[in-house]
């Protein structure tokens, strides 16, 4: 009984996340690139009314104003994430859609999703398997990267509206939407032909690699892009947002290789 007792309250703390999240702090330090500058920021959405709080914000050492990481922690136990890629060999991508905030003389020049370059390149999907998820309904992986948007687009405007009050005439901030976790990551390519539509399933030889971070691009928020445009695929193609998804152990190593 006191035994049992006593390992109760380290079962609660490692239910909780949060030590992940604060070896994921102390990672981000390590990095010779990066470093935290804000954790458990309360963010609110003027659009939606949703809040919540940013587990990690993270800025570069030499150039604190030239981009910001807006990381979410995510602990899951024993459970693969399998990113499926329907075109076989598979590509790896250099674009990334991040948000950017720019002044100049006091005028807004950006703010929204952007299109540019990132690296490293990584395989992208909009497709991700997990253990557990219900047909027809979001995935642990979708429901957090929508939070994980709506979370960079508050910030990015609460950081704004901070430099226009102070007077500053020139800013510019790219906002990096990332997810790290501790599921292992697997990339599975294949010809969209062999998927046997009797019984909707993959080949048994279908090649799986598991790879240290990945690209998930969706569409996954419309507030800001709805009222520009003509039809429903153009609609899709400006509310689709690039998330960088990170596997725990390899998020030091991310950022050191990470350029916009």
């Amino acid at each position: 009984m006191v035994s049992d007792l006593n390992q109760q309250p380290i079962s609660v703390a490692n239910s909780s996340g949060f030590p992940l999240q604060i070896g994921v702090v102390h990672a981000i330090n390590q990095s010779s690139e990066w470093q935290v500058v804000v954790e458990e920021h309360p963010w609110r959405s003027d659009e939606t009314g949703s809040e919540g709080f940013i587990d990690i914000v993270a800025m570069k050492r030499r150039y604190p104003d030239s981009g910001a990481m807006v990381v979410e922690c995510k602990r899951v136990r024993q459970a693969p994430w399998v990113f499926l890629i329907p075109k076989t060999p598979p590509q790896t991508r250099s674009q990334a859609t991040v948000w950017h905030s720019s002044l100049a003389d006091g005028k807004r020049i950006n703010h929204g999703w952007a299109n540019c370059p990132a690296y490293p390149d990584t395989y992208q999907s909009r497709y991700c398997s997990i253990p557990g998820q219900e047909q027809g309904r979001r995935n642990l992986l979708e429901r957090t990267a929508s939070d994980l948007v709506e979370s960079v687009e508050a910030l990015a405007c609460q950081e704004l509206a901070l430099v226009e009050r102070n007077g500053i005439a020139s800013f510019s901030r790219y906002f990096v939407p990332v997810l790290v976790t501790t599921a292992h990551l697997f990339a599975a390519s294949f010809d969209p032909a062999t998927v046997t539509l009797d019984d909707g399933a993959l080949p048994k030889d279908t090649p799986l690699v598991e790879v240290p971070y990945v690209r998930f691009r969706k569409a996954l928020s419309v507030l800001a892009q709805s009222a520009s445009v003509r039809d429903l695929r153009e609609l899709s193609k400006k509310s689709e947002q690039t998330i960088f998804v990170v596997h725990a152990e390899s998020v030091t190593a991310f950022l050191d290789q990470f350029d916009l």
